[in-house]
């Protein structure tokens, strides 16, 4: 029986950057996730700027033949149903399909000299004072630590006492669908460039389109306890979309789903010797549900315990407690906060979204949230200096829109 000196489990976004770094800095590391890969995963697909960032930060890049589409702009519609779009010539962000996104982070971590077991469920693990004992499908790997990168409903969280079963008011849900299109629809139906969202009276969660080569990718998603038929409501949202478009109707087929962790209070990082990182850990943005560039940097976080512990003798409390408060440092607040956000934003449409449609510095500030320049706790922290920006964007744009 093989030991090393971490384990982790969840080949997503989290668990791979974590395996990746920690493979790199010369641990023993094996990554192990209870599907197939390449595996797809329902979600929308959108990489922003900031998860690119977190990517250069280790030296990785997303291939070209990863990317679906490079957005740039924006379209929005509230309950008015009064759409308006916001442009940049800056990138926002790509869209990916996740069965590739994944694949590609996986196999970086494999060639930064991790072992990679998928189709290997997790069935139980067993903490001791030296190592974990994990028990698989695959057979017992035994690690000095282990990392719960598993998602929303972590069996690693669950077997340490750390997740328990969430209230309905803590579980987002959200489903996807895959549409492919003719590429003639192009010419007559959604800009390839723009990302869009509309807000039509969904408590707490919004409909999607986000663009790809060959489709398109539709969604829903809000708090599970405020929701009613999602699938009948996908469907109705996807007609007003064609219709807003002058597109012939789409058939929607294999409709997925998957749940959003959603914690208005932070949770334990860790126990003993296991740590959770990703949406195991709760990283996900409230408002937006965007939980990449949390995954990616986080497991980055991570990574840097694991290696203090493993490789340079860092005592255990001391390194996990440090851990925690490096999330909290870098977007601890700012998750928290992002239920606020989520709050006043669904309290005041109406009127909210007739001050954005006549306005231009809300797609200021929604491209500086995209491309990593602000967050939500930083407007919270010098609200007036993020008022002076705003105006002086807006003044610039209409100085520009008179000359």
């Amino acid at each position: 029986m093989k030991h090393y000196d971490v384990i982790i489990i969840g080949a997503g976004p989290a668990g791979s950057m974590t395996a990746y770094s920690c493979a790199k800095a010369g641990l023993q590391t094996l990554l192990v996730d209870k599907a197939r890969f390449p595996r797809d995963k329902p979600c929308g697909g959108a990489v922003s700027v900031r998860s690119l960032k977190a990517l250069q930060l280790v030296g990785l890049k997303v291939p070209e033949a990863v990317i679906e589409q490079k957005i740039h702009g924006l379209q929005f519609m509230g309950p008015e149903l009064k759409p308006f779009e916001y442009r940049s010539k800056h990138l926002l962000a790509y869209t990916v399909k996740r069965s590739k996104f994944d694949d590609y982070l996986a196999k970086q971590a494999v060639l930064a000299g991790a072992q990679f077991e998928h189709e290997c469920a997790l069935i139980g693990l067993e903490q001791s004072q030296h190592h974990v004992r994990c028990q698989t499908k695959k057979g017992q790997f035994i690690g000095r630590l282990v990392i719960g990168a598993d998602g929303a409903t972590s069996i690693v969280g669950r077997s340490i006492g750390v997740r328990k079963t969430m209230p309905a008011r803590e579980i987002g849900v959200a489903i996807e669908v895959d549409t492919p299109i003719h590429e003639t629809l192009w010419n007559q139906g959604p800009d390839p460039s723009n990302i869009v969202l509309w807000l039509l009276n969904i408590p707490y969660g919004y409909f999607w389109m986000f663009p790809r080569k060959q489709s398109l990718s539709f969604g829903v998603g809000g708090m599970a306890g405020e929701l009613g038929n999602l699938p009948n409501l996908l469907r109705g949202l996807v007609r007003m979309f064609c219709e807003q478009f002058e597109m012939p109707t789409l058939r929607l087929q294999n409709i997925r789903g998957h749940q959003l962790p959603v914690f208005r209070t932070p949770l334990p990082l860790s126990s003993n010797r296991v740590l959770l990182v990703g949406d195991a850990a709760g990283f996900i943005d409230t408002f937006s549900g965007q939980g990449i560039c949390y995954a990616l940097e986080g497991g980055q976080i991570c990574a840097r315990a694991v290696i203090e512990i493993i490789k340079y003798n860092r005592p255990l409390s001391e390194a996990t407690l440090d851990y925690q408060t490096r999330i909290a440092q870098r977007f601890g607040k700012e998750l928290r906060f992002s239920w606020t956000i989520a709050k006043l934003v669904h309290s005041h449409q109406y009127g909210g979204f007739r001050m954005a449609r006549f306005m231009r510095w809300p797609g200021a500030l929604l491209f500086d949230l995209a491309r990593g320049k602000t967050d939500y706790y930083r407007m919270k922290r010098n609200p007036l200096r993020l008022i002076y920006k705003l105006f002086v964007s807006e003044l610039r744009t209409r100085l520009m829109s008179n000359s």
